[in-house]
């Protein structure tokens, strides 16, 4: 295992190189290892790889996060993304932008969501689900560790809105691992995520099987092709040296925002891209009938599906439970608000968020004199439907005995709903700046974007699962194509 790199300069042109550690990292790493024929062949995965023990002094965040998710309120969570701004250089314009330098990246705190693709939401993609539905299995079981066939519902008609149980990416560690000090600590935990899969440690394991080398403490400054190869210039965290890495195999799953900057840089020209995201929304619900006495997760207890004028929507019910109070405000002082108002209040009371698809994002990031610059507005049209989705759901919601509280709903910065994707997006005939079908950028041999960059469209959820999906087809397809 290389924690860091011994030498200002490493040369890995006869192996594959994986640059990032998050959840796409990983998948793009099985679609490799299920593929590649020689198997003597070293995937080394380049990384920031920051943790908690890391020194932050050097860059923090100018603002405050404005995340609605209670995960990144946590002050022990911080170092996952509190480096990310001021690393990467960004000036934000109607945008919050949220990522991680962190070994693993956004996963240690993400909300474990699995929400596949329905054949329709593939209807833009270069395959179809019966082409990938093998790779659902693969990455269900990357998540969860279970083989288990997930069911694709494409079945919503209408007006309808469905709540039903949420898949989780759980994965049960031993029961002789501690977790955090919250006394009512259980499955994604607020403070510590408890058993959800956590990329960190997918790494780790993968480490200890030899199957990756793991450097870390390497920033990811820019990629540029020279004399046949591939020149990948790092900054050594720690020392704040320069290192450059030479490879000819690249694999960038960086997150959207980071790859676009490599992306960008790769040209001498001032260019932008359009980012993809989800415009989302948050509002409370109050449960007056049954819906608070069934049995509710931590987090993402409960899923909801709706469609209007032809456009699809989802969202989670999070309860307010006594776990989220304690980790807000400490055992002592959060048992007792609960044991005051548990009961008549809290045990009612959930927290919703909504995502619309990308079709309803306005959103560019440019990269000019060493400055990543990502300009965005909500859009009209979206805030009137919007309007629209929530009269929808407040009368569907209140037949199964759930009123949304008045005046408490709002439209998410644009960002803070943290689904980035499509900068770099699959075409049959991509143009600058665009992928082929396996993921390759035009002009840039074995130079592969196996994260949600790639993808062309996001659907009105949480793109983890499919990005991972699509890292995988990026990787084995690829990889295959290598083979022959």
């Amino acid at each position: 295992m290389l924690n860091k790199a011994k030498k200002n300069e490493l040369n890995l042109c006869d192996s594959y190189v994986v640059l990032g550690s998050g959840t796409n990292a990983i998948s793009t790493i099985h679609g490799i290892i299920d593929n590649k024929k020689d198997q003597k062949k070293k995937i080394f995965v380049i990384d920031a790889g920051i943790t908690k023990d890391s020194d932050l002094s050097f860059q923090k965040r100018n603002h405050d996060l404005k995340s609605p998710s209670p995960k990144f309120k946590i002050k022990a969570n911080q170092y996952v993304y509190d480096t990310f701004n001021s690393m990467l250089n960004i000036v934000n314009d109607g945008f919050e932008t949220i990522g991680s330098l962190s070994k693993g990246g956004l996963s240690n705190i993400w909300g474990a969501g699995i929400q596949p693709y329905s054949n329709k939401e593939l209807a833009r993609f270069p395959y179809t689900y019966d082409e990938i539905k093998h790779i659902y299995t693969k990455i269900y079981e990357i998540l969860t560790g279970s083989k288990n066939k997930i069911f694709i519902d494409n079945n919503l008609r209408g007006d309808d809105v469905v709540i039903s149980n949420p898949l989780l990416a759980i994965k049960k560690k031993k029961k002789d691992i501690n977790f955090c000090n919250i006394h009512n600590c259980d499955d994604g935990c607020v403070s510590c995520n408890r058993n959800i899969f956590n990329s960190s440690n997918e790494i780790d394991q993968l480490v200890s099987c030899n199957k990756i080398e793991y450097m870390s403490d390497l920033f990811i400054n820019s990629v540029m092709y020279k004399n046949k190869c591939y020149e990948i210039k790092c900054t050594e965290i720690s020392s704040n040296k320069t290192v450059v890495v030479y490879a000819t195999n690249i694999y960038c799953c960086l997150g959207a925002i980071s790859t676009s900057k490599i992306v960008l840089g790769m040209h001498k020209q001032d260019n932008n891209l359009p980012l993809l995201c989800t415009p989302g929304g948050s509002f409370f619900i109050f449960s007056f009938k049954n819906f608070h006495k069934e049995n509710h997760a931590i987090l993402s207890s409960k899923l909801f599906v709706g469609s209007l004028s032809n456009h699809s929507y989802e969202g989670n019910i999070f309860p307010i439970s006594k776990n989220l109070i304690c980790s807000s405000f400490g055992n002592w002082f959060g048992n007792i608000l609960y044991n005051l108002f548990g009961k008549l209040l809290f045990s009612k009371l959930f927290i919703a968020n909504i995502y619309f698809d990308s079709g309803m994002n306005n959103t560019r990031i440019g990269y000019s004199n060493n400055q990543l610059k990502i300009s965005s507005y909500n859009n009209p049209k979206l805030k009137k439907f919007f309007r629209k989705v929530i009269k929808n759901i407040r009368k569907a919601f209140l037949s199964k005995g759930l009123l949304l509280v008045p005046f408490c709903h709002k439209l998410l910065l644009p960002g803070q709903d943290v689904h980035y994707g499509g900068s770099v997006p699959m075409k049959e005939n991509p143009n600058t700046n665009e992928c082929h079908v396996n993921g390759e950028l035009k002009g840039y041999k074995n130079f592969y974007i196996s994260d949600a960059s790639a993808m062309p469209f996001l659907a009105s959820k949480g793109q983890t699962f499919n990005s991972m999906v699509n890292a995988y087809y990026v990787a084995s397809k690829s990889v295959s194509s290598s083979n022959e």
